[in-house]
């Protein structure tokens, strides 16, 4: 095996990804069962009965990638206008297992190498796959070999975004060094967090919270009280992406299309599974934030703040409260989102890595020739 780039997972952590199981009890493989199978489908072309095993698959995925979820992709594959694959892995009684959305592509603008690209929708930025809980090694074992046998032009598999803490990745991770497989690690990315038991620097904290109530009081003296709102009723959907797009634009961040947060939001809120706030300085609202929330998990979903008080630092304002709903609610991880601005590490202390992996797949001439393309190649 060529394994270039290493990646840094303990030994011990590869083992236990290559027994899923262990970690979500709630899958096995009984003897004489048939070997899962993996099927690409067309995105726009899914049967009745596809819709419906997506569905069951969403309410019992792991922990981990809300964004995959059916009733939060499907509208995005719809508005994405591409010819997009859904990868999907099911067992012997034709459950799935897992989904993951795939695109074709090249490998680089300056390296047209074909190959297959691991797709998310704008509001996301996670791109692990939805998983059966425990079917993690089984999900990768059965799209790998259906991607050998079946890749089309496709020369390699790239999966971007993919935390590598996730029992997902470590379980590919194992899988491709039990395998022999090459595989490649491309750019990575921190994003911040916070995770139940892990609090920071207290002291930082305490210098920081007396920071923010004198920036509170001083905004407070300007424009009016500050309070929080919290929009949980049905009818406040609406006027609250209004008020957001609008905050947006006037910080000149003005979205290429709205629709996929539009659909996140109306259907998050609808199932019960979206949080909107927003924060106002007398009848003035200074920033807003919403995000997502499963399995005692928060995924960050947007945020913006009025750019003319950001002396004031209203997004950091903001997000101290949002941490306290957070602790209410007994959300164990809180992941801040791709276009959310976390206020400062100390109120979001924690790190989690987010790296690109690209994977060798066919015969042994195409996986070597993969190889030494992505040597050139930033991906």
């Amino acid at each position: 095996m060529s394994l270039i780039d290493p990646i840094s997972v303990p030994l011990h952590a590869a083992r236990d990804a290559r027994m899923a199981e262990a970690m979500h009890p709630g899958f096995t493989l009984h003897p004489g069962d048939d070997r899962p199978r993996a099927m690409l489908l067309r995105a726009d072309r899914l049967s009745l009965p596809d819709r419906h095993r997506w569905a069951s698959l969403s309410r019992d995925s792991a922990p981990g990638n809300i964004f995959a979820a059916d009733w939060l992709m499907a509208p995005a594959l719809t508005l994405a206008d591409r010819r997009i694959r859904l990868a999907m892995a099911e067992g012997a009684a034709g459950d799935w297992l897992g989904v993951l959305p795939l695109v074709r592509g090249t490998l680089a603008p300056r390296a047209p190498v074909p190959v297959l690209r691991g797709w998310h929708c704008d509001v996301g930025g996670i791109g692990t796959p939805l998983v059966r809980a425990g079917a993690e090694t089984a999900f990768w074992t059965a799209l790998l070999e259906r991607l050998d046998r079946r890749a089309g032009l496709a020369a390699g598999l790239i999966l971007p975004s993919l935390p590598l803490d996730d029992p997902a990745t470590l379980a590919l991770i194992a899988l491709c060094a039990e395998q022999g497989r090459w595989l490649h690690r491309g750019t990575s990315v921190l994003r911040r967090a916070r995770i139940a038991g892990q609090q920071g620097n207290p002291r930082a904290a305490q210098v920081f919270e007396v920071r923010l109530e004198a920036l509170e009081a001083r905004l407070a003296a300007r424009v009016g009280p500050v309070q929080l709102v919290l929009h949980s009723r049905a009818h406040d959907c609406e006027p609250w992406l209004a008020a957001f797009l609008a905050l947006e634009r006037r910080a000149g961040r003005e979205r290429p299309s709205p629709e996929p947060l539009r659909s996140a939001i109306r259907e998050g809120q609808r199932r019960g599974a979206v949080r909107l706030v927003s924060l106002r300085a007398g009848e003035t609202i200074v920033a807003m934030s919403g995000w997502l929330v499963a399995d005692r998990r928060g995924y960050g979903l947007a945020s913006a703040h009025d750019v003319r008080l950001a002396a004031y630092a209203p997004h950091r304002l903001l997000m101290r409260r949002v941490t306290e709903l957070a602790a209410l609610e007994g959300l164990t991880r809180f992941d801040v989102g791709v276009r959310c601005d976390p206020g400062s590490e100390v109120l979001w202390p924690e790190a989690r890595e987010f790296a690109a992996l690209a994977v060798g797949i066919g015969g042994p001439r195409r996986r070597a020739f993969f190889a030494r393309a992505i040597r050139r190649a930033d991906f």
